[in-house]
């Protein structure tokens, strides 16, 4: 993207954008007339279901794209997206994304790469939730937290587990009484 940014004929379609934590960059429902891809930073990836509980799909970083399969199917945000740390952004319309897919076949190699890996990671994720108990899964978790020094908090990890805070915190208890007994 930030080669692309400094081409001379896509210079003034990208632009670089910082959002604040706690700030959406797509919101669920709404149409978005343009897609992202995060230069520095964490945000989530959510849906708010009926209920008005939210359920993390992934945690975004540098690199990853959001509002582009919006884009290619000229619909309606699926999830939010908002940012947990400062974001930094590079954006583009819509149009000029789609016009970046058409005409140059390396920006859409990398595009269809990308989808790929969140696909794959989906994949992943379910089968783990599908295989292992939670009391399983949280230590594992914690540690990929841990060794990218990630820190989140108890809602967010809860919203990515799929569990209340109330049931985080149980596990939480049971994690920290065997591991010192």
């Amino acid at each position: 993207m930030e080669a692309l940014s400094e081409k001379e004929g896509s210079k003034n379609a990208i632009m670089v954008r910082e959002l604040y934590a706690g700030q959406k960059l797509i919101y669920q429902d709404q149409q978005s007339l343009s897609i992202c891809v995060i230069k520095s930073g964490i945000a989530k990836c959510f849906i708010t279901e009926d209920n008005g509980k939210d359920y993390i799909l992934e945690f975004l970083g540098e690199g990853e794209i959001v509002g582009e399969i919006e884009a290619i199917r000229n619909q309606r945000a699926i999830c939010s997206v908002e940012a947990l740390t400062p974001v930094s952004i590079y954006t583009m319309s819509n149009v000029q994304f789609m016009h970046f897919v058409k005409t140059m076949p390396d920006f859409s190699a990398v595009i269809v790469e990308l989808l790929a890996t969140r696909v794959s990671n989906s994949s992943i994720k379910g089968a783990r939730q599908q295989l292992y108990t939670l009391s399983q899964i949280l230590p594992q978790l914690l540690s990929a937290l841990n060794a990218q020094q990630i820190t989140f908090t108890k809602q967010d990890l809860s919203e990515y587990m799929g569990i209340s805070v109330r049931s985080l915190n149980r596990l939480l208890k049971e994690a920290t009484s065997s591991s010192q007994g």
